[in-house]
């Protein structure tokens, strides 16, 4: 916006010297019947255009191209794009080819009024409609008798509504998702808040909305992951963001990069740990804080430093839930334990060898207040001899850690394929936000782990791509190295619509624990 306020002030000064101008024109004035007239006529009136500098519009009376091409750039500086219609738009199309070349002579550049009118179409009326159509036909031979292992299902319905309103030149930005993630369940608003322009050129979000502050440092999150729409891996998730928050969030953009975060209290942060090692959600919630900085100190040298902190409040846990062990081993002790509070930060490092070529790299260090339900007991077969009561458990450290480091290379240097390499370390007891981020469907670490990840991925043309993966595992303790690997193809229908075929398995390496086999035909559509 900054840019066409100053494009607005040189086209000012250029339409008030617009008499030389016109003593030297080498234009032909615009004639009293030419259909520029009725059309500035026409969207100043309906209030899109502001008119000349003084305020008004001069109606028919005679002028040089100059001095229209200078009102067209002034009054395109300051479109209100919420009054347009969609034949205002193509309006304003033309004028701008009409006046091509007087605009260019003002050191006008048309590219970026193409740009601006472009921006002024993409929010028609100042509301925009999008939306997202995936189906899954799906065979896993998880699902075992009397339920199907076979199922058709509507796994993502998205409709995607937007509004910018206010001040023409800084206005507010409304989006809303309205989602249903298909087996049955009801339709929710998946996202719901307004992008309000703040103090010093930064923006307050108020409402539900969702960051994915570490998409970059995720297979899924980059160029490679084109592929998940239509079902290609097992997905990889950033561990603590890329979820939606009932929160009031800031965001400040500047020239080296960006800062951000949000304060929200979600009920879904305070977890009991399942006998499985699994987290499962309870009723009771945490005070949530995240901050985050990206910069970029140049084109090939960036960092990211961030943090999140979950403070426990009025935490009631269900105490069906028990562990089997809290010091890595299958004992017998009736407990249950929670995660009363969690403190993450993490850091990032980019390098860009160029375009084509990037090594990055991840650090996380958590740390627990960790609270365990004992039954307390004689020592006789069990007998609970007193009230059960929380406590710091035995056994369990405070603290974890995750790290990464990822090789991204493009299909533009390896010609038929590009490349995802990633190595990486959990300690046992890292906690994970999304719930398949570590892999194998894991949300909390059981053991120390060791893993690595291939993906390759190839685009052939403007309809077909390949892709293929294998992961590896290695589990300290536990003494078991499971795999995941998997392959598909994808057909590009239209730049809309997208089918995709694929199969992935999942190798556990545990005696007498059945593989995963999926098989799925995803087809997507967007709008």
């Amino acid at each position: 916006m900054k840019k066409f306020a100053a494009l607005a002030a040189l086209v000012a000064v250029v339409a008030f010297a617009a008499p030389v101008f016109a003593a030297t024109n080498p234009f032909m004035d615009v004639p009293m019947n030419h259909w520029a007239y009725d059309a500035i006529g026409q969207l100043a009136a309906h209030g899109i255009l502001s008119g000349y500098p003084d305020g008004t519009y001069k109606g028919k009376q005679p002028t040089t191209r100059y001095e229209m091409a200078s009102a067209l750039a002034r009054a395109l500086a300051v479109v209100d794009m919420t009054k347009a219609s969609k034949q205002d738009v193509e309006m304003l199309k033309k004028l701008v080819v009409e006046f091509k070349d007087e605009l260019e002579a003002l050191g006008v550049k048309v590219a970026e009024l193409d740009e601006r009118v472009s921006l002024i179409e993409e929010r028609l009326g100042g509301w925009k409609l999008s939306g997202v159509l995936r189906l899954d036909v799906t065979s896993n031979n998880k699902k075992e008798v009397p339920e199907s292992k076979s199922d058709v299902t509507l796994s993502r319905a998205r409709l995607i509504i937007e509004r910018w309103f206010g001040d023409p030149e800084n206005p507010m930005h409304f989006k809303a998702i309205i989602a249903n993630t298909g087996n049955g369940d009801p339709i929710y608003w998946k996202n719901f808040y307004v992008d309000i322009p703040f103090f010093f050129d930064s923006t307050l979000i108020v409402g539900r909305f969702g960051w994915d502050a570490e998409a970059k440092y995720y297979v899924d999150g980059t160029n490679v992951g084109s592929f998940k729409n239509t079902g290609g891996y097992f997905g990889m998730d950033s561990p603590l963001t890329d979820y939606d928050v009932d929160a009031i969030g800031f965001q400040k953009n500047f020239g080296l990069g960006s800062v951000k975060g949000y304060i929200a209290h979600e009920d879904k942060n305070v977890a009991i740990l399942n006998a499985d090692t699994s987290v499962a959600a309870q009723s009771g919630g945490a005070w949530e804080f995240f901050g985050m900085g990206e910069f970029q100190f140049n084109e090939h040298f960036g960092l990211d430093l961030g943090f999140k902190a979950e403070k426990g409040d009025n935490f009631e846990p269900d105490m069906n839930v028990r562990l089997a062990g809290k010091d890595k081993k299958n004992t017998s002790d009736n407990t249950a334990v929670r995660f009363n509070n969690l403190w993450h930060i993490f850091a990032g490092l980019r390098f860009n060898f160029n375009e084509d070529i990037a090594l990055k790299a991840i650090y996380y260090h958590q740390k627990f207040s960790i609270d365990e339900w004992l039954m307390a007991d004689d020592g006789l077969n069990g007998a609970v001899v007193d009230s059960a009561k929380w406590r710091e458990p035995n056994g369990w450290d405070d603290k974890s850690k995750h790290w990464a480091v990822m090789l991204d290379v493009s299909q533009n240097i390896l010609k038929f394929t590009s490349a995802w390499l990633e190595y990486g370390q959990y300690d046992f007891g890292f906690v994970n936000e999304n719930a398949s981020a570590i892999g194998l469907g894991y949300s909390f670490a059981p053991d120390d782990i060791k893993y690595y990840r291939i993906v390759l991925a190839q685009t052939w043309n403007e309809k077909w791509a390949t892709h293929v993966f294998y992961y590896g595992y290695d589990f300290d303790k536990m003494n078991i190295k499971p795999k995941e690997w998997g392959l598909g193809v994808q057909y590009t229908i239209n730049p809309n619509a997208t089918i995709g075929v694929n199969y992935m398995k999942r190798d556990w390496d545990i005696k007498g624990e059945k593989d995963d086999n999926l098989v799925r035909l995803r087809t997507q559509v967007t709008f």
